[in-house]
């Protein structure tokens, strides 16, 4: 027979881990559940910023404290103890295809100048992260069972059934669904089918060395096409935490079946007019990830089950929105265990907080629309990026970023109308388009898991 627990979590990445300890700490019988063999083997690819510092995030002002070595979450209300490696970072500089023009989004010699206090914010190890709430997780009874991969759900009165590839069954009276971008449990809930598909990311990064780079400590943001189908390719360098000249490089953007990214990623390496920032290349390791993009799950509670993380947002919820989510999962769960409100009714403090933190908070719409803003092609992005000639506020937040970029091309409408009427008429017409039509192409190219 399945043995029982209060809880069984699905996915030990941030989200999970984080619900794991909280709910073992709060002295509830809990089951976690993870595919690898290894908590903390990061396969896939992963900027791994601390997202952000700059502004409130998810309804948080989360900052790292690097006196205390902590990161900070004081709206929710807990800290976490880091002693890993980490860089700091001081500006995003985002580069027109033909390395001919610079948009600066924060001063980087100036910020640079202030050190820890004038920084966009640092990138660290999630491996370290991961590892850490793993060793809490496990000193605090929760079961943890590597090589689970979870194939089904079962949903009934009182209790839910989880079962996985390898023939092994958990009950839970509830379940957290914390399996990521490209969740099973969401799908199996048929959550998907109420959720608007908007296509499939994918990408290739390395770490590597040999690099030279013009502003070594700043996001590095080069704005490439697909020559062929004129996708965006998206290009980001940031500075490695695991060794003094390593930087991880990404490349990526909307799937189609004409993109190889890999080998976008070595062209840009080898042959764009980026090359000579890679006079003497070395890759140490290379990751790749795919997932899908979608609106919100529509509810982020479904027959005892609680969707945290990824599993439940747009592209994803960063680790720092992830652990937040996965605390207050599994906090809404204890309180629901020590009322004995064994329902859906007994964890709406959960759907509560997540529509305040994030469905009302963020708009996903306005991170989809850095890949739709990107839809004009090389050419006519080439021209509007180059029209934005002043510094820009300094800022992470993907939800933001644009409304700065766009506002300084905005300002030259009538200079656009004038010396690029079919560029003006272009801007025109998409604006008048609703995002999904917007995003079409994209959707079309992509293979949805609903």
């Amino acid at each position: 027979m399945a043995r029982s627990y209060d809880v069984v979590i699905v996915g030990a990445g941030p989200a999970g881990l984080m619900a794991a300890r909280v709910a073992g700490e709060n002295g509830l019988a809990v089951a976690l559940l993870e595919r690898k063999g290894a908590v903390a083997d990061i396969r896939r690819s992963c900027a791994t910023m601390f997202a952000i510092e700059d502004g409130y995030y998810f309804g948080e002002r989360m900052y790292f404290n690097e006196d205390t070595r902590r990161f900070i979450f004081p709206v929710t209300g807990f800290s976490l103890p880091y002693d890993g490696p980490y860089k700091n970072f001081y500006a995003w500089h985002l580069y027109t295809a033909d390395a001919g023009h610079m948009i600066r989004i924060g001063n980087y010699e100036a910020n640079r100048a202030q050190g820890p206090q004038g920084r966009l914010s640092v990138t660290y190890s999630k491996q370290h992260l991961l590892q850490s709430l793993l060793a809490d997780a496990e000193r605090a009874g929760v079961r943890v069972c590597t090589g689970a991969n979870v194939v089904d759900l079962r949903t009934g009165s009182g209790t839910n059934r989880v079962i996985t590839a390898e023939g092994q069954s958990f009950e839970g009276t509830f379940v957290i669904a914390a399996d990521g971008i490209n969740s099973r449990i969401t799908r199996l809930l048929g959550l998907n089918r109420r959720r608007t598909f908007y296509g499939t990311l994918q990408g290739m990064s390395y770490y590597m060395t040999g690099l030279d780079l013009p502003f070594p400590e700043a996001i590095n943001y080069p704005m490439l096409f697909h020559k062929t189908t004129q996708y965006p390719v998206m290009i980001w360098i940031e500075p490695s935490p695991y060794a003094e000249d390593e930087f991880w490089v990404y490349c990526g953007g909307p799937s189609h079946p004409a993109i190889d990214y890999q080998a976008e990623l070595d062209r840009c390496i080898a042959e764009s007019p980026f090359k000579k920032w890679f006079p003497k290349p070395v890759i140490r390791k290379r990751q790749a990830h795919v997932g899908n993009i979608w609106s919100p799950v529509p509810a982020v509670v479904s027959r005892n089950v609680l969707i945290a993380g990824d599993a439940g947002w747009t592209v994803e919820a960063e680790c720092t929105g992830a652990m937040m989510s996965g605390l207050k999962a599994a906090n809404a769960v204890t309180e629901a265990v020590r009322d004995g409100r064994l329902d859906d009714t007994g964890v709406q403090s959960y759907s509560a907080w997540w529509r305040r933190h994030f469905a009302d908070s963020m708009d996903h719409t306005e991170f989809l629309r850095i890949l739709t803003s990107a839809a004009v092609g090389e050419d006519a992005a080439a021209y509007l990026n180059k029209l934005v000639t002043e510094t820009l506020p300094c800022s992470l937040n993907p939800y933001t970023l644009l409304e700065s970029v766009n506002a300084a091309i905005m300002g030259n409408t009538g200079r656009i109308q004038k010396e690029r009427p079919d560029i003006f008429r272009m801007l025109q017409q998409a604006g008048s388009l609703s995002l999904s039509a917007q995003m079409k192409r994209f959707t079309l190219s992509g293979f949805p898991n609903a």
